[in-house]
């Protein structure tokens, strides 16, 4: 399994945001599940930390693509704040329990590690998702207590140091 992470721009967010798959792979040069298209919220939530912070680009959620399709997609919830990132991942349920979620949490908390201003990643999972609290946990996730989101309700947070040698 090879996966890797591509980025994506404010127009392939805009497009997504209007559920415009097709403009999206247009934009990226990936095939694209119309699952993409479902999660609007999410493209919307993208543009509103993009916009006004360019800094959070190279943060924001990625196509997650293996052989030149997208098949989820991941990445942070910002830039790095306080030491801190939180990450975020999801998979075309058709491609689901496949491993790559493990896989994709592997290269976020290697990308997390690749900056010095991170310490530490954080996980926010629903109670009821337990593929994902697998899937943390398997990744050396330790619980970091309770969160509750506006959207979401209850969350359980977990966290994963970032080790460094000592400077």
């Amino acid at each position: 399994m090879s996966l890797h992470l591509a980025r994506l721009t404010m127009p392939v967010f805009e497009a997504l945001a209007a559920e415009k798959v097709d403009e999206a792979e247009r934009l990226t040069g990936l095939t694209m599940s119309p699952w993409f298209a479902e999660r609007v919220e999410i493209w919307r939530y993208m543009i509103s930390l993009l916009e006004g912070r360019p800094d959070n680009a190279d943060w924001l959620m990625q196509a997650v693509v293996r052989d030149d399709a997208a098949i989820g997609n991941a990445g942070f919830k910002g830039a790095p704040l306080d030491g801190q990132v939180e990450l975020g991942y999801s998979i075309a349920p058709e491609l689901r329990r496949r491993g790559y979620a493990s896989e994709v949490v592997r290269l976020l908390l290697d990308r997390a590690a690749a900056d010095a201003r991170v310490d530490r990643v954080i996980a926010r999972i629903r109670p009821d998702n337990a593929a994902s609290l697998g899937v943390i946990t398997k990744a050396g996730f330790v619980p970091d207590g309770d969160y509750l989101s506006p959207n979401s309700g209850l969350q359980l947070q977990f966290a994963h140091p970032i080790d460094r040698p000592p400077r």
